[in-house]
């Protein structure tokens, strides 16, 4: 008994520096934020406890229907478009080219977007969509059509947002979704080709029944990755024009560091928190019950 204590207290000795630093820097903030959401905190950094007032605020606030209808569809769209890209790539690269040289190449440029800094990536989307005739878009735009420049963000804000963060997401699952077709054991090919299957036939009937939860896991894991993320949004449109492609989660940034209304843009991280976690567990549910089947 000793002697096994003894180990469980060098485990905890081991583990108590990053036990430290998660309670510091998540566990800690996290419970300030909980207690933050009730007070009136603003920029005098001073803490009145209000109680509801900042959830109520929320729900008379008039942009708030707006904003959700904003993140629904941003969420639904990108999540939709990033695991249908996934699926696409993934058996493009791994199924039907069969050369690993060649979809080696093919996956490292689709890291490209992934592994470029957030501010980078969204300063070149700035450059590419520039109003005048600099931009390299409209440069085409204009030698094409003869048209004036176009001021695209302006235009097609939301359009965009979506077309730069789904080519920001699509590198990790189809990461995920080619190592998972490359572990479908080869006689189950086989015997689909034996059986005088077509190709179609083998992508829907072996290879998307054998990743199934690989794609239940990489569509939770991007749609909350989804509705936390605001970084492209905020760089290459904030929101604008107006509130058009305002988020949630951009919205609780904009309250809290740009209008200084701490306590209340920690009441809509507290909304945001709640929504994921009773997704996770929807999702957990309706995962768990199709395993007991």
């Amino acid at each position: 008994m000793n002697k096994k204590k003894y180990k469980n207290g060098q485990a905890y000795a081991f583990l108590s520096p990053f036990l430290v630093l998660v309670a510091v820097f998540y566990i800690l903030p996290a419970f300030i934020t909980v207690a933050m959401s009730f007070t009136n905190l603003d920029s005098a950094f001073q803490w009145h406890f209000t109680g509801l007032k900042n959830y109520e605020k929320i729900f008379r606030d008039p942009n708030t229907l707006t904003i959700i209808r904003n993140t629904a569809v941003f969420v639904l769209i990108a999540i939709t478009g990033t695991v249908v890209l996934d699926l696409f790539f993934a058996v493009m690269t791994t199924y039907f080219i069969k050369s690993e040289r060649v979809s080696g190449v093919f996956k490292a440029f689709l890291m490209i977007p992934m592994i470029t800094p957030a501010v980078v990536y969204s300063v070149l989307w700035i450059w590419l969509l520039e109003a005048s005739d600099a931009g390299l878009v409209n440069q085409l735009y204009t030698a094409l059509t003869g048209s004036l420049p176009l001021n695209w963000i302006a235009k097609y804000p939301f359009q965009i947002i979506l077309f730069a963060t789904v080519m920001v997401s699509f590198a990790y699952g189809t990461t995920i979704f080619s190592s998972a077709i490359k572990s479908i054991p080869e006689n189950q090919f086989k015997a689909a080709r034996v059986d005088g299957a077509s190709e179609w036939e083998i992508v829907k009937s072996i290879i998307l029944p054998n990743i199934r939860y690989h794609i239940q896991f990489i569509t939770l894991w991007e749609t909350l990755g989804l509705l936390t993320n605001y970084v492209t949004i905020m760089l290459i449109t904030d929101g604008g024009p107006g509130i058009k492609t305002e988020v949630w989660a951009l919205s609780a940034y904009h309250k809290a560091f740009r209008d200084q209304q701490y306590g209340y843009g920690a009441a809509i991280s507290m909304l945001l928190i709640v929504v994921v976690l009773i997704l996770m567990l929807f999702v957990n549910r309706v995962m768990n019950q199709r395993d007991r089947r």
